[in-house]
């Protein structure tokens, strides 16, 4: 979208949104009498925000103003936005919506049953998720054989970065560790760079700066690369080699889970091997 349709569509959502809420239901005592349309005006909205009127009116106007988190915060409460509306209004001031404020990032991040439905159903193809940690939340039974992923990881195994640099066993599995390993960093900086006010992200890097010296090596190279497509060669301990194409995408129930589906490159014999040792469900 570009940014003077991406303005014009803000101010619109914005009169839209205090011209629906009463000065009741914002908390005013007001005289309806007084009122010659319904709704907020933009004085209140301005006062209820702690933000200027001659500002506030700038944003209805449409004009290119760099709005910030706190700013786009304070105008999700007093028009008593959703959750829906909220993200609609950070993505509409160019923001990355932050976490709910009111739980701890990271922590609740089931995955529908819909969605837990399709990944079982890409049997013959490794898939998992990752929460917006890169923690691993969820994976199919294909992926658990091919990654050794589990039930019993601990919070540190989970994290795809991790396992990447610290986990000797997973490091083997890939074919060019290095290369892959340094894209996999480019993609994490990508991410990490919207959420590095996160305190838990903060320790994540600090511990793995101490442990890993490629880690200590690379991270100061600030290398970053969006990648939602890719190859990787595998070695795995009983099939031998798995050259596949992977896919990332978003789900739709929370944008920031990232759901990966890897499929075998054609001629390569991986497919074959699959099926041979997990044989097609009936």
């Amino acid at each position: 979208m570009k940014d003077s349709i991406r303005h014009k569509e803000l101010a619109d959502f914005l009169q839209t949104r205090r011209k629906r809420l009463s000065p009741q239901e914002a908390g005013l005592r007001s005289d309806s009498t007084r009122r010659r349309t319904p709704g907020l005006r933009r004085e209140e909205v301005a006062a209820l925000s702690g933000i200027s009127l001659t500002w506030y009116t700038s944003l209805e106007q449409g004009r290119e103003i760099r709005v910030s988190e706190q700013v786009l915060e304070s105008l999700s409460r007093t028009l008593k936005l959703d959750k829906d509306e909220r993200s609609y209004l950070f993505a509409l001031a160019g923001q990355w919506l932050p976490g709910d404020p009111e739980s701890d990032a990271g922590s609740n991040e089931a995955i529908s049953p819909a969605t837990k439905l399709i990944l079982d159903e890409l049997h013959r193809f490794p898939a998992y998720i990752v929460g917006r940690r890169w923690n691993i939340v969820a994976w199919n039974r294909i992926a658990a054989e091919v990654f050794g992923y589990s039930d019993d990881m601990n919070d540190r195994e989970r994290n795809v970065v991790w396992r990447m640099f610290m986990m000797e066993e997973y490091r083997q599995l890939f074919v060019d560790w290095e290369n892959i390993a340094k894209g996999q960093l480019a993609q994490f900086r990508s991410f990490y760079g919207k959420f590095a006010d996160d305190p838990w992200y903060n320790n994540l890097v600090e511990q793995l700066l101490k442990s890993s010296k490629e880690f200590e090596m690379w991270w100061p190279q600030h290398e970053v690369i969006h990648s939602p497509e890719g190859r990787k060669e595998l070695h795995h301990p009983r099939l031998g080699v798995l050259s596949m194409d992977y896919s990332s995408f978003s789900l739709a129930e929370d944008h920031s889970m990232i759901m990966t589906v890897f499929t075998p490159q054609a001629h390569t014999g991986t497919m074959e091997k699959l099926d041979r040792f997990f044989p097609a469900r009936v």
